[in-house]
C-alpha cells in the first residue's frame, strides 16, 4: 500500500493514504516495525502522546496522520520561542521517563514533535529503547540541539537558546559521553556531522547549570 508522497527522511519514506486520515512510513532498509508499533501502543495506553497505530507489517508502519506544524516549524515561524521549545522538550522527556519500564526515545528533537489540536505528539520511535538510562535520553536531546547551535545554520542561535532552556528545566544527570558515542555510531551521519560532535558536546558541558 502506498499513496501520495509526503516526505523523505534519512531512513524512511512517508506517504499519505488515499483517505487522508493515515500515513504510511516505509523504511528503506527493511526491518520489522512490530517492536516500534508495540511500544507506541503501550505508551498510548499509559497516556503518553504518540500517533495512533493502525497496522505494522515488515518495514511498513501505518499510523494516524497528524495535523499541525512540527516544533521546529513553530519556532521558525515565531509562534513558539526557542526557550519555549527547550522547556517543552524537557517536559516531554520527563513525562516519558515517568512511564514504567525505563522507556527512552533517544532522538527527541524539535522535528520529532508535532503540535496538534490535542497537544504536542512525539513521533519517530525507531531508536527507542526500554532498557536505557533516562540520563542518556536527556543527553542525546541536548547534544542534538547543540549540534545545530555550533553549526553555520542561520537558526544556530535559536538552537543555543533552546538548549539553555532544556538544560535549565531538566532534572537529573546527563550521560554525555555515552550520548556522544551513540550519536557517533549513527551510520546516517556525514563525516562533517561526526567531526562536529566534539564542539557540540563541549557546548552542552559548558551550558549545563
Amino acid at each position: 500500500m502506498t499513496g501520495t508522497p509526503l516526505g523523505r527522511g534519512r531512513t524512511a519514506d512517508v506517504y499519505a493514504t488515499d483517505d487522508g486520515a493515515w500515513v504510511l512510513r516505509r523504511y528503506r532498509d527493511g526491518g520489522d516495525t512490530a517492536r516500534e508499533a508495540a511500544l507506541m501502543v503501550r505508551l498510548a495506553e499509559a497516556g503518553y502522546p504518540v500517533p495512533t497505530i493502525r497496522e505494522a507489517a515488515g518495514p511498513d508502519l501505518v499510523m494516524e496522520r497528524l495535523r499541525g506544524p512540527s516544533l521546529s516549524e513553530a519556532v521558525l515561524s515565531g509562534t513558539h520561542t526557542p526557550e519555549e521549545a527547550g522547556r517543552l522538550l524537557a517536559e516531554l522527556l520527563a513525562r516519558l521517563h515517568a512511564v514504567p519500564g525505563r522507556v527512552t526515545h533517544l532522538d527527541l528533537h524539535p522535528e520529532n514533535v508535532v503540535l496538534t489540536g490535542r497537544g504536542p505528539v512525539v513521533i519517530d520511535w525507531r531508536t527507542a529503547r526500554e532498557d536505557a538510562d533516562p540520563g542518556l535520553d536527556r543527553a542525546m536531546t541536548a547534544l542534538l540541539l547543540a549540534e545545530v547551535a555550533v553549526s553555520p545554520a542561520p537558526y544556530a542561535e535559536g538552537a543555543r537558546a533552546a538548549l539553555g532552556a532544556l538544560l535549565a528545566a531538566s532534572a537529573g544527570p546527563l550521560l554525555l559521553p555515552e550520548a556522544r558515542a551513540l550519536r557517533a555510531a549513527d551510520p546516517h551521519l556525514t563525516e562533517a556531522e561526526v567531526a562536529g560532535l566534539g564542539r557540540a558536546a563541549e557546548l552542552v558541558r559548558t551550558a549545563t547549570p
